[in-house]
């Protein structure tokens, strides 16, 4: 009896030592598993700060050449108080987001070139806000312009960091479950052992390729961004080349008579409202990604918002044939007015030396098509014309954009309960906007003209 109960004990021993074995071991591979996947979300925090802060300062920056310009334009008596505070609370937005992000950088590397950033950039602020525009845009092209140039050599220095670093940390957490199974299936018996090994190998090939997923969207994430900044980029300075050179030669008494100095003029103010759509499509689709747009539906007349959408254009020298309207919309005529802005924008800068908008008005719906004689796009292209951010695999109609015309003007489009759509035929690129039809009324005059800073504002609504 003594040596069946010694016999039993041991048994319970051997059972219960085996079980707490397997508990420790199973508990090491939970607790790696957790270490593993802090020091990743750790990572992602990480570089989703750099990729934040990447993406702000370039708004800042923006912002702030468009708030000098608008400065400027005040000068020159083509823009008032009112457009000035707009452009002036759109650079106070960027920079309190730059503050909060120094505030959270925790122990990233790059949160001391963000102050030495902010640091100019808050001279420049307050330079503007005290009337100096020439202080103002000589800090914004001397120490803002060279800090901002370290911040973003170190937040993509960062970037690259971070993204290693997680590639290092699922290789070592699955190279650590790969060791604890070994030792498992030395302490259980064969059959589960052979179980346990079939469940274990495909959780760690279910968590790496878990791993690698969100790795690669991280990467693909990172370098869109990083072709969208620098589409950005190139896209502002070109017509900020133009304000500047045209400015100069304005201040150094250039224009030898009226005319030429009113040319130069309106020359400055296309290139300005040009700078404000762009900087107004990233604000919406800043909105719609967070906050969301706000539609105000109302009775409009078509002819009104057409007309308002195509004269800045033909200031600027563009011929753009249509025809009169009766329709009328219950729609909101802002954002149909942003929408027809884009997509003439997209014609004139990539289309054909011919453009036009006609209106098509049916029993329950109206078609307004924006068209040109341009060579269109492939057809492999044409699915991915309403996606956000630059194509690196672009054709001639979507490069050199920052890919976010075409999308705002499509996201817009839906919010008023239509569709846009792109065609071609007969030789020319049509883009569609489809809307409800509410109504036809008897076409009046096109309305009266509007100043170069009611149509800046107009373009920003």
């Amino acid at each position: 009896m003594r040596a069946r109960l010694k016999g039993n004990n041991r048994t319970i021993t051997i059972v219960v030592g085996a079980s707490l074995v397997l508990v420790l071991f199973v508990a090491g591979l939970a607790f790696a598993n957790s270490i593993g996947a802090a020091k990743v979300a750790g990572n992602a925090a990480s570089l989703h700060w750099a990729n934040a802060t990447l993406g702000t300062s370039s708004l800042a920056r923006a912002a702030m050449v468009q708030a000098i310009t608008f400065a400027s334009l005040e000068d020159e008596g083509l823009v008032n108080d009112e457009d000035l505070t707009f452009a002036a609370t759109q650079v106070n937005a960027a920079y309190l987001e730059l503050r909060d992000l120094e505030a959270h950088g925790g122990a990233s590397s790059s949160v001391t070139f963000l102050t030495h950033f902010l640091a100019p950039l808050e001279l420049a602020i307050m330079s503007l806000d005290s009337g100096d525009v020439e202080a103002s845009q000589a800090v914004l092209l001397g120490d803002a312009e060279t800090a901002y140039i370290s911040l973003v050599d170190s937040l993509q220095a960062e970037q690259e960091a971070v993204q290693v670093a997680i590639a290092a940390n699922t290789a070592a957490a699955a190279k650590v479950n790969g060791y604890v199974v070994f030792i498992l299936t030395l302490a259980v018996p064969a059959v589960a052992v052979a179980i346990y090994w079939f469940i274990a190998r495909r959780q760690v090939k279910e968590l790496q390729m878990k791993a690698d997923f969100e790795l690669e969207s991280e990467r693909s994430v990172s370098r869109a961004k990083d072709a969208f900044i620098a589409g950005l980029s190139h896209e502002l300075r070109t017509p900020l080349t133009s304000i500047y050179g045209f400015a100069e030669i304005l201040a150094d008494g250039g224009g030898s008579d009226v005319d030429q100095t009113e040319e130069i003029a309106q020359i400055i103010a296309n290139e300005a409202a040009e700078m404000t759509r762009m900087v107004d499509d990233l604000l919406t689709a800043s909105r719609m990604e967070s906050t969301g747009i706000q539609i105000e539906m109302t009775h409009t007349r078509l002819e009104d918002i057409v007309e308002s959408a195509i004269t800045p254009f033909e200031r600027a020298g563009l011929s753009i044939g249509r025809e009169p309207t009766a329709a009328i919309l219950e729609t909101d005529g802002a954002r149909l007015r942003h929408v027809l802005v884009n997509l003439l924008s997209n014609a004139a800068r990539h289309g054909g030396t011919q453009i036009g908008l006609e209106v098509s008005v049916g029993d329950e719906t109206v078609d307004i098509e924006v068209w040109d004689n341009g060579p269109g796009v492939s057809e492999d292209q044409i699915e991915k014309l309403f996606d956000r951010f630059v194509h690196p695999d672009a054709q001639p109609l979507l490069s050199g954009s920052v890919g976010l015309g075409l999308a705002i003007a499509s996201r817009l489009t839906g919010m008023l309960g239509g569709k846009l759509s792109y065609q071609r035929f007969g030789g020319r690129t049509y883009f569609i906007v489809n809307l409800p039809a509410m109504a036809a009324a008897s076409a009046e005059g096109s309305g009266e003209q509007q100043s170069v800073a009611e149509v800046i504002k107009a373009m920003t609504m």
